[in-house]
C-alpha cells in the first residue's frame, strides 16, 4: 500500500549494479546453443545456432539464439523486423528487460494442436524466469507467459506480459492504435452511476474505447496510447496490424501501451502502483485507485515460490474483423475447452421468503419436484440450485437431517446431504440422454460463522476483514447475504481438516476438496461461483490481494484439469473479480442480475462483441413479464445468443402454451448450438436505442454463420444489413441464405453474392418488436 522507498532503496541500487554486472560478465556466447527442430502439421519450432523460430505457416516469430530478443514477428512474408525484448520486470521501479537475463537453456515442447518454445533464464537481481511462447495450427497469433522465481525477497512494482515492435528498423509504422477496456459490475454500473472516487471511477458501459493518452477520447489519427484496458489494436496504413490481449482482470493496473512516435513498441503492461483497493459490492458508492504515477501497491516475491504472470495473446490478423476471430479460436480451442452450451434453470428467482429470511431462495426438495415437470416441459438441460441448497457456506453439504441448517429455523430442505434423491429425480425416463444435469451455486471463499469448518479453524478467517464480517454475520444471521454466510476466508491459512483434525490442511486445499466432493459424490457438472473478492489478509498468515487471487485461480485450474467435463461459471455482477478474459478463458460468466428487458439482453451481447463471446454472458431470459406475454418469440430470440438461463417459478408464472413455445426455441438452440454459440459481430445500432439492431454469429474460416436482426421500435419495415468478416471473399462468391423461424418452423431459401452481403442484405420485418433469423452458408 505504501512505497517503502527508504526500505528498498538499497535493493534498487543492487538491481542496477547486478544488471550491469550480468551484462559485463555473462556474454551470450558463453552458452552453447543446441540445435533442435520439432514439427506438428504446419507448426514448426526450431532452435538453431543463430536464431530461434516459431511458425505455423501463417505467422512467424524469430528470436536471437543467445538472448530473449525478438528480431521479427508478424504474418509470414510481411513481418515487423525491429528487434525488441519479449517482456520486462519492474523491480522496485527499475525496468529489467528480458534481453538482460542470461539464457540458460532453450527447448521446444509439444502442446495440443501446436508447438511451443521454453526459455530458462538465469538470475538477475535475485530473480529467475521461465518464458514460454506457443503457436497453434491455423491461428494467427502467439500465446506467451512468464513465470518468475526469486532467490531473496524482491519488490515487483510492475511487469510487461508481452511486447512487439510494430515497425521496421528504419521505418516507423504510420498507424492508428486503440485500447479496449472491459467492465462488469451490472449490479451497480447503471446509466447514471456516479460514485465517490479517488482516481478514475471507470464509469460507462461494459466496453470503453480509448485513444492517444486521454482515457476519455477516441481519435482516428493516433500515434501514442497508454490507457487502462485488456485489448490493444494497431493498424498500419500499409495493411500490417497487430493486436494484443491481456488475460487479466479489469484492474486499474491492467494497461495497454503503444509508443508510436518513439520505439514503435506495443506492450501489454501491468502497473501495480495503480492499484490501491477494490471493495466489491461497495464499489457502487465509492472507488479508490491511484490517480498519480507515484507508487502505491507492489508485490514482494517470496523466495522459492514461483509466480506465473498472466498469459498474453498477440495476434497478427488479416484485418480488424479477423483479429477477433483469431482470438476466438485461441480462446475456444486452447483455453476454455469449449464447454457445453447449456440451457439452464436457476432456482434464485423461486423466493418468497417461505423457508428463508434473506438471500437464500425457497427451493426445497418438494418445491423442486413441483417445478421439475415444468423444466422438463421446456426441454431445459441443467438445473442449478442457487444460494439456498447448502446448510451453511463453508461446510457445503445439502441442508438435510444429517447436515441441518445451523439456525434450525425451518425444516431440512432435502432428504439427504449428498443429493441422492435429487439425482434420481433428474435422471431421464428414457436413459442418460434424457438426464437433466445438476448445477450448484457456491460462494467458495466465504463462510457462515456457524459452520463446522469455521468453528474448527477460526484462524482460516482473513484477518481483519473476515473476522469483522463473521462478527456481523453472527449478530444478524437472518439478514440478506448473511443467511448464506459472508465471512471471508484466507486461502493460504493453515489449519486442520474439519472432518479429520489430525490432518494439517490449508484452507484452499479444503475448498478444493469440497468442490471435488460436489462433483464426484453429489454429481454436479456445473458451478456458479459467487461473492469472489480479492482482499489483503493480515495476522499469522499474511496474504496480499494478488496472492489471494492467484491461490483461488490455481485451485480452480487444478479442478478444471482434473474434471474437464465440468463447467465453471464466475458471477461477474460485481466488477474486479475475473472479468473479462480470466473469466471467459475458464467458462461462462453470470453477467446480469435483475430482470433485463429484451433491449438490455441484446445490448450486453452487442456491446461486448466481437471480443467477449456472447454465449458466455449469463442473464435472465423473460426478465420482463410484459414483453414475454406480449411476444414470447421475440423475447426468446433476444436471449438466443447469450448463456440462456431461466430463473423464475416456471411452473406457476408460465402457461403450458408458453412452456411449449419455449421448448421449440430450446430445441432449436440445442440442434444448432455448435454454430449459434460462436464469435459475434455487432451490426447496425446499439439495441438500447430501440430502433433496428443486429448480431452476426460468424465462422471466419469457412465464411458461414447466422444473422439475427431485430426491428424494435424502428419505423422502417425493410433494413439493409451489411455483414462483416467477408474481406478476401470474391464478390461473385454465392451463399445460401435461409430465413428460419423456430416458432413456426418456416424456412425461406435464397441465394446471395458476397458483394450483396457486404453491401447490405435487405431484411424485411413487417411489424415492430419483430425478429428475423438467417442461416448463411457458402455454396460449394
Amino acid at each position: 500500500m505504501h512505497s517503502r522507498r527508504g526500505e528498498w532503496g538499497v535493493m534498487r541500487l543492487r538491481i542496477v549494479v547486478l544488471s550491469l554486472a550480468v551484462a559485463l560478465v555473462m556474454p551470450a556466447a558463453s552458452r552453447a546453443t543446441p540445435v533442435a527442430s520439432v514439427v506438428h502439421e504446419d507448426v514448426t519450432a526450431s532452435i538453431g545456432p543463430s536464431a530461434v523460430t516459431l511458425s505455423n505457416g501463417i505467422v512467424e516469430r524469430t528470436w536471437r539464439a543467445d538472448s530473449l530478443l525478438t528480431t521479427s514477428a508478424g504474418r509470414v512474408g510481411r513481418p515487423f523486423t525491429a528487434s525488441h525484448s519479449d517482456f520486462a520486470l519492474l523491480l522496485d521501479g527499475v525496468r529489467i528487460e528480458s534481453a538482460a537475463l542470461p539464457v540458460v537453456n532453450v527447448e521446444p515442447y509439444d502442446v495440443t494442436g501446436g508447438e511451443g518454445i521454453r526459455w530458462t533464464l538465469g538470475a538477475i537481481a535475485g530473480v529467475q524466469a521461465t518464458r514460454t511462447v506457443e503457436v497453434y495450427d491455423g491461428i494467427a497469433g502467439f500465446k506467451s507467459q512468464t513465470t518468475i522465481n526469486s532467490l531473496a525477497p524482491v519488490v515487483v512494482s510492475g511487469y510487461t506480459l508481452d511486447e512487439v515492435a510494430a515497425r521496421d528498423p528504419v521505418a516507423p509504422l504510420d498507424a492508428t492504435a486503440k485500447v479496449q477496456a472491459f467492465r462488469a459490475g451490472a449490479d451497480w454500473r447503471y446509466d447514471n452511476w456516479n460514485p465517490l472516487s479517488i482516481g478514475d471511477p471507470h464509469k460507462g458501459q461494459w466496453r470503453e474505447e480509448t485513444g492517444q493518452s486521454d482515457d476519455e477520447s477516441t481519435s482516428d489519427d493516433l500515434t501514442d496510447v497508454s490507457a487502462p484496458g485488456e485489448w490493444l489494436s494497431i493498424e498500419g496504413v500499409d495493411g500490417r496490424r497487430v493486436a494484443m490481449v491481456s488475460e487479466r482482470r479489469d484492474y486499474a493496473s491492467s494497461r495497454m501501451t503503444y509508443e508510436g512516435t518513439d520505439t514503435g513498441v506495443a506492450r501489454a503492461d501491468v502497473d501495480l502502483s495503480r492499484d490501491i483497493v477494490y471493495i466489491g459490492p461497495f464499489e457502487e458508492t465509492g472507488h479508490i485507485e491511484n490517480p498519480t504515477p507515484a507508487p502505491a501497491r507492489h508485490r514482494v516475491l517470496s523466495p522459492g515460490t514461483p509466480v506465473s504472470l498472466e498469459p498474453a495473446f498477440t495476434i497478427f490478423g488479416a484485418d480488424a474483423d479477423d483479429d477477433a476471430w483469431q482470438f476466438y479460436k485461441y480462446l475456444t480451442q486452447h483455453r476454455n475447452g469449449s464447454y457445453p452450451k447449456r440451457v439452464m434453470f436457476n432456482s434464485d428467482g423461486v423466493d418468497n421468503n417461505a423457508i428463508s429470511t434473506g438471500a437464500k431462495d425457497d427451493m426445497s426438495y418438494s418445491r423442486f419436484l413441483q417445478i421439475l415437470h415444468a423444466v422438463r416441459d421446456m426441454h431445459i438441460d441443467t438445473f442449478i440450485f442457487d444460494d439456498g441448497w447448502m446448510a451453511a457456506s463453508g461446510d457445503w453439504c445439502a441442508d438435510s437431517p444429517s447436515c441441518p441448517e445451523p439456525r434450525r429455523k425451518f425444516p431440512p430442505r432435502f432428504p439427504d446431504d449428498h443429493f441422492a434423491a435429487v439425482r434420481a429425480a433428474l435422471a431421464g425416463e428414457d436413459g442418460p440422454a434424457d438426464d437433466i444435469a445438476l448445477g450448484l451455486w457456491m460462494n467458495p471463499m466465504e463462510f457462515n460463522p456457524a459452520s463446522k469448518a469455521f468453528s474448527t479453524n477460526p484462524q482460516w478467517a482473513c484477518a481483519p476483514v473476515g473476522d469483522a464480517l463473521a462478527v456481523d454475520n453472527a449478530a444478524e444471521p437472518d439478514s440478506s447475504s448473511n443467511e448464506a454466510g459472508i465471512g471471508v476466508w484466507n486461502p493460504l491459512a493453515m489449519g486442520v481438516d474439519p472432518d479429520d483434525p489430525s490432518k494439517p490442511m490449508r484452507m484452499i486445499d479444503y475448498m478444493k476438496g469440497r468442490i471435488l466432493r460436489a462433483i464426484e459424490s453429489y454429481g454436479a457438472t456445473y458451478f456458479k461461483f459467487d461473492f469472489l473478492a480479492w482482499v489483503d489478509c493480515g495476522g499469522v498468515f499474511p496474504v496480499t490481494m494478488y496472492e489471494y487471487h492467484d491461490a483461488f485461480v490455481e485451485m480452480l485450474d487444478a479442478v478444471r484439469l482434473q474434471h474437464p467435463e465440468v463447467t465453471f461459471s464466475i458471477d461477474e455482477t460485481n466488477d474486479y473479480r475475473m472479468f473479462p478474459f480470466e473469466s471467459t478463458a475458464r467458462g461462462p460468466a453470470w453477467f446480469q442480475n435483475g430482470g433485463p428487458d429484451n433491449a438490455k439482453l441484446l445490448h450486453n451481447v452487442w456491446n461486448l462483441s466481437p471480443y467477449v463471446p456472447g454465449y458466455s454472458l449469463g442473464q435472465r431470459s423473460f426478465g420482463q413479464a410484459g414483453e414475454r406475454d406480449a411476444n414470447i418469440d421475440t423475447a426468446l430470440a433476444s436471449s438466443l445468443l447469450g448463456h440462456i438461463t431461466f430463473s423464475m417459478p416456471v411452473d406457476t408464472q408460465l402457461l403450458p402454451a408458453q412452456r411449449a413455445e419455449t421448448a421449440k426455441w430450446v430445441d432449436f438452440y440445442h440442434a444448432n448450438s455448435a454454430t449459434l454459440a460462436g464469435m459475434t459481430y455487432p451490426l447496425l445500432e446499439d439495441p438500447l436505442l430501440k430502433r433496428w439492431t443486429g448480431l452476426q454469429v460468424w465462422n471466419g474460416d469457412d465464411a458461414s454463420g447466422w444473422l439475427l436482426a431485430f426491428r424494435q421500435s424502428g419505423t422502417e419495415s425493410v433494413k439493409s444489413v451489411a455483414l462483416r468478416g467477408l474481406d478476401g471473399v470474391p464478390d461473385d462468391a454465392t451463399f445460401r441464405v435461409e430465413r428460419v423461424d423456430p416458432a413456426s418452423g418456416a424456412s425461406v431459401l435464397a441465394t446471395e453474392t458476397a458483394a450483396t452481403l457486404r453491401s447490405g442484405l435487405a431484411v424485411t420485418i413487417g411489424a415492430a418488436n419483430g425478429y428475423a433469423i438467417f442461416r448463411i452458408t457458402p455454396e460449394s
